[in-house]
């Protein structure tokens, strides 16, 4: 087995390889005619030349408690069937994973079609997204205004990026957006999504990206930084009333402010699904980055990881919200020294992202934790935070 990223020649053994694994249609022949612009990382037979699978890695800047780190998305898992359990993608993800040192990847996140596969590669669940299905009643509380705009293109994606970049930067996990960004269209009419912006005065506050199917406003994200923000933005939304009926916001953090302006619960239908997966990458970095309890603590964190440079104890000392991070060097370190709290990195991942109140009692029912010491300060310099994604890959 050879694993090498895919040549600007071979978009055409992509597209077979995409075709079979996603059961949709494809001329070979014309894809090959243009050159592979992505980067994607290829497990190929002894001859180099045969591809057997293949992933996207996806580079973007990802939220760490106010810090935006290289983080790896992991998109595009595709294998052909004859090649299936033989350990092609494995190859693939130890090689991606190699690189993250190099390329800076202190993170990496992915969306899974199973939890229990990519557990083994040391991602865990860390995100779970909220909907909310209301009548347009449940919104009564909220005033009316027409103080939106409809984007079409122009200078008024500056202002949907900052409000989208200022939301993203008080959630962790949330990567920043750019020009490039394709998530708002151009051509509303056309494509019946529709982007509106919120301006307070003069200034842009909230924005909302929607589409109407038949009664149904399904609003697909709903970004402000205030509470006049999205009072903003949901007072013009009811200018739809008449229109619509009902109400899917289909896109939410789980602790959204907006079920705090619910003044009516009837008939408003709750979910939480479970989406992505994520994964600590580089341990230290993320010790470093984190914004730790004004008051003093110290742990020893033994990491149990099949990456090199995560595997070790890390010694803190914190105080002030800033952190002094020291890694025992040596195995033999890793075997003999004295530690409060070792976790495996599926684990630690769930905890360092601040997915929940963890705590000694809690930390115990999650796969490879072993408490040996008192890890109060542990779990205080890792609390429960806001998380949010909008973007897949």
């Amino acid at each position: 087995m050879i694993i090498r990223p895919l040549r600007p020649d071979e978009n055409g053994k992509r597209a077979a390889v995409s075709s079979i694994a996603f059961s949709f249609s494809a001329d070979i022949e014309e894809t090959n005619k243009e050159p592979l612009t992505s980067e994607i990382i290829g497990s190929f037979l002894d001859d180099g030349e045969t591809l057997t699978a293949m992933i996207y890695p996806n580079n973007y800047n990802s939220n760490y408690c106010g810090t935006f780190l290289p983080s790896v998305g992991i998109g595009g898992v595709a294998s052909l069937p004859e090649y299936r359990r033989s350990g092609c993608v494995r190859a693939i993800f130890n090689e991606i994973l190699r690189m993250a040192p190099e390329r800076g990847w202190a993170t990496s996140f992915l969306y899974p079609f199973s939890y229990a596969y990519y557990r083994q590669f040391g991602y865990e669940r860390v995100l779970q997204k909220k909907t909310i299905k209301m009548p347009a009643a449940a919104l009564c509380a909220v005033e009316r205004n027409s103080n939106a705009a409809l984007y079409t293109g122009g200078t008024m994606l500056c202002d949907i990026l900052d409000i989208y970049n200022k939301f993203a930067s008080r959630h962790n996990i949330m990567f920043t957006r750019d020009a490039s960004s394709s998530a708002y269209s151009t051509e509303p009419h056309k494509s019946k999504r529709l982007t509106y912006v919120w301006y307070d005065g003069a200034k842009p506050s909230s924005y909302a990206t929607f589409t109407i199917d038949g009664n149904t406003m399904n609003v697909k994200e709903l970004v402000f930084n205030d509470s006049t923000g999205l009072a903003g933005i949901i007072g013009f939304l009811r200018m739809f009333e008449g229109q619509v009926s009902e109400y899917f916001f289909s896109g939410l953090p789980e602790d959204s402010e907006l079920d705090y302006m619910l003044k009516e619960y009837i008939d408003c239908e709750y979910t939480l699904h479970n989406t992505a997966m994520g994964r600590v990458v580089l341990v230290e970095k993320l010790l470093n980055t984190n914004t730790y309890p004004e008051d003093p603590g110290h742990f020893a964190l033994r990491v149990d990881d099949f990456l090199d440079c995560n595997r070790g104890i890390y010694e803190v000392e914190y105080s002030g919200g800033m952190a002094q991070v020291k890694k025992l060097a040596g195995r033999t370190a890793y075997d003999t020294a004295d530690y409060d709290v070792s976790m495996e990195i599926p684990s630690l991942t769930r905890v360092m992202l601040g997915c929940d109140d963890f705590n000694a009692d809690k930390a115990v029912y999650m796969a490879g934790v072993n408490l040996c010491n008192s890890a109060d300060d542990f779990f205080r310099a890792f609390p429960k935070r806001r998380r949010f994604l909008n973007d897949h890959f």
